[in-house]
């Protein structure tokens, strides 16, 4: 199911969609799994524990800018939808707006915890049997697992000023 603008003008945006919005989500970590032929996969566990509350599970998948895809618990997109909405209006907000509502697709888990991903996105991703889910805080990120060492994990190779931000 994509999200519409109209959807969301129907919603309250300025209410909290869920007391997930309240609590922070903690998903660190990484974790591969295999992709099945109708492009699901195993959320793992871990990532699965980390959303507070006992509400149904409800994520948001979109595009990330890095190439990867986006997944994050139904809320916490919202949040960040109505943050950029709450900015003076434009063209280009709207358009933004627009892209991210387009761009994304809300997923629940089923009975055995496989969320399934429409095959465009896996295709956008480049993800195809196999795919990395990396826990970046309060959303993940799904990468294609050979796409992913290319990425630095070197501590010497770090932003100073945000390596300094973080380690305070």
């Amino acid at each position: 199911m994509v999200i519409s603008l109209f959807d969301l003008e129907r919603m309250n945006h300025y209410e909290t969609a869920s007391p997930w919005t309240s609590a922070p989500c903690n998903f660190t970590g990484e974790y591969t799994r295999a992709v099945d032929a109708k492009g699901r996969f195993n959320l793992p566990f871990r990532f699965r524990k980390a959303l507070p509350g006992n509400e149904e599970e409800k994520y948001v998948l979109t595009s990330s800018p890095e190439g990867a895809l986006a997944l994050m618990p139904y809320a916490t997109w919202l949040e960040n939808f109505n943050r950029v909405r709450q900015g003076p209006p434009s063209k280009e907000r709207r358009q933004f707006l627009r892209m991210m509502s387009r761009a994304s697709h809300e997923v629940t888990p089923d009975s055995q915890g496989r969320i399934a991903v429409p095959a465009r996105f896996l295709a956008a991703a480049g993800v195809s049997k196999k795919v990395t889910v990396v826990g970046v805080g309060d959303y993940m990120e799904l990468w294609n697992p050979e796409s992913l060492p290319e990425i630095s994990t070197s501590p010497q190779e770090m932003n100073e000023q945000l390596s300094n931000e973080f380690f305070r």
